[in-house]
């Protein structure tokens, strides 16, 4: 009898252990591992878990942002490629694109199976310019109807990527390397029409603020990149393996991952950044308050002149 009791634990023994996530275990922040990774586009395949409740529209699910940044094969990527785009638009960008060839080319048929097309569109959204005083200047972005429309990769919004409740507040929070340096990335938000070239844009040091959409390099100081989010169905403690502290994948992937440490990388140095910021808006009011005075004097002058040349000849 004793010998047939002992049965279970002695099959137990051989059989290959891993740990089913319950789903409670996991927490926001934590990471989720999901895709294909590829070392010439730096994507880890490490997600960070910013909702592990609900997906970006509020339905049931669970919201992931890319730990890391990532390339358009190796070279940084640009929202739009036309040198004098028609529109600031997510619909229709280049960055959109990326994001479709992208999902098709580093996702498994079993993952896709897992990631839910996602519709939203986007209201309109301010936050205080970061270099700015309290009540000083805001960057302003624009809505946008349908800005995701079946998308199963795409960037996050202006409003969600510093939203409090995905752990994104400070600027801080939302720096990402790329490879072993903070670099900057592109979100989904097009700018007012001040500056219609302008969409949403995180630098190097955390800093939301809008960057030139056809540009792939800001200001001689680094590169701009990928930072895909994605929404996956709510899984079960089946459906999930924990494959490290606060680590976690596809209980379909359990053989695919192993646990790692968080990405090693420097953040840049932001003193270049925020001495050009001084010099553009020391060049600003200056021309506010000496240049643009000066060339309205001179307008008035050349009007008189002619007015005054126009009575001669008459």
């Amino acid at each position: 009898m004793k010998s047939l009791l002992s049965l279970p634990l002695l099959l137990l023994s051989v059989v290959p252990s891993f740990n089913l996530a319950s789903e409670t275990a996991i927490k926001n922040g934590d990471i989720f591992y999901l895709g294909i990774t590829d070392d010439k586009s730096r994507f880890t395949a490490r997600f960070r878990i910013l909702d592990n409740e609900k997906t970006n529209t509020g339905e049931e699910g669970m919201f992931l942002l890319c730990e890391t940044l990532v390339s358009d094969n190796g070279k940084a990527l640009k929202f739009r490629t036309e040198n004098n785009p028609s529109s600031n638009m997510y619909q229709g960008s280049n960055a959109k694109k990326w994001c479709e060839s992208f999902y098709d080319s580093h996702f498994s048929d079993e993952e896709k199976e897992w990631i839910i097309p996602t519709y939203k569109s986007d209201e309109s959204f301010s936050i205080h310019a970061p270099f700015g005083a309290e009540k000083g200047p805001y960057v302003d972005f624009k809505p946008e109807k349908n800005a995701l429309d079946g998308d199963h990769l795409f960037f996050l919004s202006a409003e969600e990527i510093c939203a409090e409740k995905y752990g994104l507040a400070t600027e801080e929070d939302r720096i990402a390397p790329y490879h072993k340096e903070s670099e900057g990335y592109w979100l989904r938000s097009p700018h007012i029409d001040t500056f219609p070239n302008d969409v949403g844009f995180i630098f190097f040091n955390g800093w939301l603020m809008d960057f030139i959409q056809n540009s792939d390099n800001v200001f001689l100081t680094g590169g701009t990149y990928a930072r895909p989010g994605l929404n996956i169905k709510k899984p079960s403690a089946e459906d999930i393996v924990s494959i490290g502290d606060n680590q976690y994948c596809l209980t379909i992937d359990k053989d695919k991952y192993q646990a790692s440490e968080p990405p090693k990388f420097k953040v840049k140095n932001p003193l270049p950044m925020t001495i050009l910021v001084l010099v553009l808006t020391l060049f600003l009011l200056g021309f506010m308050f000496i240049g643009l005075p000066i060339i309205i004097v001179k307008t008035v002058k050349k009007k008189k002149q002619k007015a005054v040349a126009k009575n001669e000849n008459n």
